[in-house]
């Protein structure tokens, strides 16, 4: 970006076009545009548009852009020279390093994920994102090695889009980990906790021993044994409880016969 003239106040500003720009002011400028702040936001505007006076006083005149157009040509054919010179001057290195190796030394010792993980059968645990990044890494060494910087940067980059996986099998591991740190503190302090317990019965039994044989040492004595005195309880004796008997049913008295009456005849007299 170029330097600016100072800044004007907010105010409206009138392109070459006709089109009014409410409020504005030029924030910032690069080579043949500026850039304007006004009420509706932020606008790049080219130097065409911008009418004879505002080229003047923004230094956008055709000839001032063209001359900054030229200088920055310059200036990127100079950097792309460089970085070709820089790419060829490697290139130079790599082929020097191919020509110095042997035969054998000359073909890259590549590995894929499985060498890897073979490798670590022995060693602990791994995951086939993990070997496979370690093999990519060890393929870009070995490409360096053997003057293949192409290939390298291959190797890298494809290790590289496995960057996010390797964290999160690394954040993963850390804390399973931490896990079995905490687990192994906790089992070591409840380990102190019952040794120490262990110690204190130990020194309760050594004591309650001492003092055995302390009693055991003193002389024997008479002892007279008064048999504890049972006092008998006068207990109040036990209620008796009288229950009434079932009610019987009276007892069948025979009913007498009824009299029959004597049969009489007729017009007898009784004398």
């Amino acid at each position: 970006m170029c330097a600016l003239l100072p800044a004007a106040l907010a105010e409206n500003m009138t392109l070459r076009s006709g089109r009014v720009l409410k409020d504005a002011s030029v924030v910032s400028s690069g080579d043949d545009f500026v850039s304007v702040q006004y009420t509706d936001g932020v606008a790049k505007v080219p130097y065409k548009e911008l009418t004879d006076e505002q080229q003047k006083d923004y230094r956008m005149t055709p000839e001032e852009v063209e001359a900054r157009l030229g200088q920055r040509r310059l200036e990127d054919a100079a950097r792309r020279k460089k970085a070709e010179e820089a790419r060829k001057a490697a290139d130079e290195e790599a082929r020097k390093i191919r020509e110095s190796l042997s035969e054998a030394e000359r073909h890259p010792r590549y590995l894929e994920g499985a060498d890897i993980a073979r490798m670590f059968l022995l060693m602990g645990e791994l995951t086939k994102v993990e070997a496979e990044v370690m093999a990519l890494q060890w393929n870009a060494l070995e490409a360096d090695r053997v003057g293949l910087p192409e290939e390298a940067r291959v190797f890298r980059a494809r290790a590289g889009t496995y960057q996010d996986q390797v964290s999160a099998i690394r954040k993963k591991r850390e804390s399973a980990e931490q896990y079995w740190q905490d687990l192994e503190k906790k089992y070591l302090a409840l380990k102190d906790g019952t040794q120490k317990k262990i110690a204190d019965l130990n020194k309760q039994v050594s004591q309650l021993q001492g003092e055995v044989r302390d009693v055991a040492s003193q002389p024997r004595t008479e002892r007279i044994i008064v048999p504890p005195i049972i006092r008998t309880w006068n207990y109040p004796p036990p209620p008796v409880i009288i229950r009434p008997l079932p009610p019987r049913p009276p007892r069948p008295y025979p009913v007498p016969p009824r009299p029959v009456p004597i049969p009489t005849k007729p017009n007898m007299r009784v004398g």
